[in-house]
């Protein structure tokens, strides 16, 4: 039941953020934009989403996970429904900022949620299945959005985000609970042992093992530590180069198709959809194999993962039209790779700083990751601006993914009880 809400919440926040890249034709001819500026409509979240993710993650362990997402589901609900009534780009470039600051309280309550509802062993499982909630978003974006534009005009796709919106508010306040006590007996019995980073976290305190280091994680979280902490602070700057792949990937696809590939505005959001639902089939999957065939290890797959995003944006670097399998097989990596990491980051993340500060520490690493969904958009539209071609920005993001994998691999992960 609270996987059930925080997935559905996740759902509609990531519609309202993703659902500018299958309208981005319809939005570039209404406003006469450039492909910078569609970018800056994907990113314009960002500005406020960021900070938001530390206030509000911060808050969720203190609230709970029921109160935030109400907040969350209903200042994100306002401000997505008033997108459909801007006379401008610059009034839609506002509104879809200040729909920020409610899909900021979502994540880190995503994340919550499961480090107090579910024990270790089906953690990334659990988490790979909420994540896969904002590539079913994105499907049902790419789907939905262009036909909507078609008969009634872009502006109705904001207003069915809206109005999902409200029904998750109020789907929230009626259904979900926190735990007796907002963490679970079993988490500290089945914790994780002690690690560099718990250590760190856990404000100088000397590094024990077992249930005595888990159940002072679970006592003194520690929020200044988590801001602190080496290795929070790498899984940050790793998913910011992550998302720069992933973003200015799902913000540019339509138009790259549309314009390069010569595919209707229908037919290359299809080709998005395809991405997404191979994003959101390698959330669960990865999450699956890292509970019961890796041991718990997080850190390679993600490192997989990285470099799966880096080969398939190498290969729609160098491919020209008229190799249709091979663009398929291309999106399908990337999603798999640029869009399919969220789930084992979420879960690394939170184990780093232990159930308790599992809030504080998913505010943190998601604000620093949204510089990148702030700033890769637009230098993606701009490099194709700039240059005429498409070639160098799917090249920059090749170096964004090298990066990531390059942070990944100096990330001391948790070792297991």
């Amino acid at each position: 039941m609270a996987l059930g809400v925080v997935w559905s919440a996740y759902l509609v926040v990531f519609l309202s953020r993703l659902c500018v890249g299958p309208l981005s034709p319809f939005l570039k001819q209404a406003f006469d934009l450039s492909n910078a500026q569609i970018g800056g409509l994907t990113s314009a979240t960002a500005v406020t989403y960021a900070p938001t993710l530390v206030l509000a993650g911060w808050l969720v362990d203190r609230i709970g996970v029921r109160r935030a997402l109400v907040i969350g589901s209903l200042v994100t609900g306002v401000f997505v429904g008033a997108v459909a009534l801007a006379p401008s780009y610059s009034v839609m470039l506002l509104l879809l900022a200040l729909s920020g600051l409610g899909c900021g309280f979502i994540y880190p309550s995503a994340v919550k949620a499961v480090m107090v509802w579910f024990p270790p062993q089906e953690r990334a499982t659990a988490i790979g299945v909420n994540q896969a909630a904002v590539n079913i978003s994105g499907i049902l974006g790419a789907v939905i959005m262009p036909a909507l534009a078609l008969s009634v005009g872009w502006r109705a796709g904001f207003v069915v985000a809206a109005a999902m919106a409200f029904a998750v508010c109020g789907l929230a306040a009626a259904v979900y609970r926190d735990p007796p006590g907002g963490v679970p007996s079993w988490t500290a019995g089945a914790a994780d042992a002690a690690s560099p980073a718990v250590c760190e976290i856990e404000q100088g305190l000397p590094c024990v093992t077992g249930n005595e280091q888990a159940d002072r994680a679970a006592v003194r979280p520690g929020f200044l530590a988590v801001v602190r902490s080496r290795d929070i602070l790498l899984l940050g700057l790793a998913a910011m180069f992550l998302c720069m792949v992933e973003f200015a990937s799902l913000a540019h696809l339509v138009l790259f198709l549309h314009l390069d590939w010569a595919y209707s505005v229908v037919a290359a959001a299809g080709l998005l959809a395809l991405c997404q639902a191979a994003g959101a089939f390698g959330k669960p999957l990865s999450g699956l194999l890292s509970d019961r065939l890796l041991g718990r290890r997080r850190k390679a797959p993600l490192l997989a993962l990285a470099g799966l995003a880096g080969v398939a944006c190498a290969i729609l670097a160098l491919l020209g039209p008229g190799h249709t399998w091979l663009l398929w097989a291309a999106l399908l990596m990337l999603g798999v790779g640029a869009v399919g990491w969220g789930g084992l980051f979420g879960t690394l993340a939170g184990e780093t700083a232990g159930p308790t500060a599992a809030g504080a520490a998913a505010g943190v690493t998601a604000a620093i990751d949204n510089i990148g969904i702030f700033v890769g958009p637009p230098l993606f539209g701009l490099i194709v601006d700039r240059t005429g071609s498409y070639t160098p920005a799917w090249w920059t993001m090749v170096g964004a993914a090298v990066l990531a994998a390059c942070l990944l691999a100096l990330v001391r992960e948790p070792r297991r009880a």
